[in-house]
């Protein structure tokens, strides 16, 4: 009786412990494995290739949010993993922009529930001292909703919105890399 307690505790443990995280999805394809891989699954939904020269970087181009966008897949140095996305929708005009950002504000709150804002207008104090502006958008202006499987940055850029996408699991392996990259840079120069 104690090794069937034994071994169903043992089966409890190792199953709670073996259940990973999911990984992001972008465009209904989760962000993990090989970079090449995910950016064929990419073609499959109708993403074009357009670069691959970058180690570590594939350019792809397709509509996403009914937009004609560059999409750029970012690989680890070391094991080639996916670990972000970032999409660069279209340039457009500043009020277009400034709907735009909303719009994208609210689809994306539906989807991961409400997002951190970093406006930088309200960095200068001289508009606040009267009366709060209405708010415009501006280049660095970021919302940045944060989930069990990563982040998703919605950011304003020169004329146009960029919205990346960071897996939690496949960036952690990414700084590991880098960290080891360091280290080895530091003990070089010594």
């Amino acid at each position: 009786m104690n090794k069937r307690i034994i071994y169903l505790f043992f089966v409890i443990i190792l199953s709670i412990s073996c259940s990973s995280k999911k990984h992001l999805i972008f465009n209904n394809v989760p962000i993990d494995g090989a970079l090449n891989k995910f950016a064929m699954e990419l073609t499959k939904s109708g993403f074009i290739l357009a670069d691959t020269a970058k180690k570590n970087e594939i350019l792809l181009k397709g509509v996403f949010l009914n937009k004609d966008c560059k999409i750029y897949v970012l690989g680890t140095n070391g094991n080639n993993l996916v670990y972000k996305v970032i999409a660069e929708l279209p340039v457009e005009g500043h009020d277009s922009l400034q709907s735009h950002f909303e719009k994208l504000q609210k689809l994306f709150s539906i989807k991961y529930g409400i997002g951190y804002s970093k406006y930088q207008q309200y960095k200068k104090r001289e508009r606040l001292l009267y009366k709060v502006p209405a708010r415009e958008v501006m280049q660095g202006d970021i919302t940045k909703y944060i989930t069990d499987s990563g982040e998703i940055t919605l950011e304003v850029q020169e004329g146009f919105i960029s919205i990346t996408y960071l897996d939690q699991l496949n960036s952690e392996i990414w700084k590991r890399e880098m960290g080891e990259v360091n280290k080895k840079e530091l003990n070089e120069e010594r």
